[in-house]
């Protein structure tokens, strides 16, 4: 009996050791800090909310809290207005360096993140080393030199996606592969996500990022092709509010786009050619906008002759409608049959009129 009251006596130490391993400290000095406010804060719903805060005279800050699981916060050093982001996790994190580019020794995820950061930064070195070359090869003309940047920065543009993905593939078990795949979701397939989630570790699934994830994963699946399309209603340029079943008997591509975006730009030539060429046959296109500038997304239309139906909440990435279709890069489409099932996705150029011919032909 005696042992056995040791033994609960020792768990119970043991459990409130690890009730408190929850704490974080963040502690340290920068140089070249100005006196004023240090706001700790994280992202909520798309938003920044601040956890603490204090007032520094040297650029000497301590914060402490609790936390479960490793999550990205961010440290604002309100008079310089420089704006830091560093995983903060239980135990305690130094802070150190320049104010510009200060130096968070401590977290394990943030050493992580920091090798995959200095990895990419590698790349967008080479990347940008072409730009200027790209420059000067459009000025005078050089159509070929032209070509083979734009091979490269293909290339590089490639090995950038398989780093990213192989960086995942490797950090499944920790929340630092979950958070860069939310932060490179674009980069991501269906499939893709699906197998990363099956292979991450249980001790994760309570991470935000990991939720984010799942709610990926869910929203992509209701848009896979063989779905019927989520219904969604935008007013459209007269301000008028427009229904997606109202499209119901044509072949209609869900076109999502922005006066902002250049490669939207690019490929809407390709698009109005579809329209012309289809559209007595049975086919519309409905243009959902991720502007938030009503001129301009107006202007827009104008000048690229975009003559179908065109509708937008204004609310750029928050566009509720591209929300539910899971949308995080533009140009992105959905084909839908007179049905309304989804029986393509993201068809462009050559792709757009290849399945176009084989519906009408």
């Amino acid at each position: 009996m005696k042992n056995a009251f040791w033994i609960l006596a020792i768990a119970a130490i043991l459990a409130a050791c690890n009730g408190s391993s929850g704490k974080y400290e963040i502690n340290g000095k920068v140089e070249g800090a100005s006196p004023g406010w240090v706001v700790l804060s994280k992202a909520v719903d798309n938003a920044l909310v601040a956890i603490d805060s204090l007032e520094t005279s040297d650029g000497t800050v301590y914060f402490t809290g609790t936390i479960e699981l490793p999550e990205v916060y961010f440290l604002e050093f309100k008079s310089d207005q420089m704006f830091h982001r560093l995983f903060v996790e239980p135990g305690q994190i130094v802070i150190s360096g320049n104010v510009k580019s200060p130096v968070f020794a401590g977290s394990e995820s943030q050493k992580q993140y920091d090798s995959f950061n200095e990895a990419i930064k590698k790349l967008d070195d080479q990347r940008n080393l072409l730009y200027e070359d790209f420059r000067q090869a459009m000025e005078t003309g050089d159509t070929v030199r032209v070509e083979e940047i734009k091979n490269e920065a293909g290339r590089i543009d490639d090995m950038q996606d398989v780093f990213t993905k192989d960086f995942v593939k490797s950090n499944s078990n920790n929340v630092v592969g979950a958070y860069v795949i939310v932060n490179n979701i674009y980069q991501f397939e269906l499939e893709d996500l699906e197998g990363l989630r099956a292979a991450m570790n249980e001790k994760i699934t309570a991470s935000k990022y990991v939720s984010m994830i799942d709610e990926k994963i869910a929203r992509l699946q209701s848009v896979s092709i063989g779905k019927q399309a989520p219904v969604f209603s935008q007013n459209d340029t007269a301000g008028q509010a427009v229904l997606l079943d109202e499209f119901k008997g044509k072949y209609l591509l869900i076109d999502f786009w922005a006066s902002w975006c250049s490669p939207c730009r690019q490929e809407n030539p390709n698009v109005v050619a579809a329209y012309q060429k289809y559209h007595d046959k049975g086919f519309d296109i409905l243009g959902v906008s991720l502007d938030k500038d009503r001129d301009r997304w107006l202007d827009a239309i104008a000048v690229d002759g975009l003559t179908w139906t065109h509708v937008s909440d204004l609310k750029g990435w928050q566009n509720e409608a591209s929300n539910k279709y899971g949308v995080s890069s533009i140009p992105a489409n959905f084909l839908l049959d007179p049905d309304g099932i989804i029986i393509a996705k993201n068809l462009r150029e050559q792709a757009l009129h290849e399945k176009l011919n084989e519906i009408f032909n």
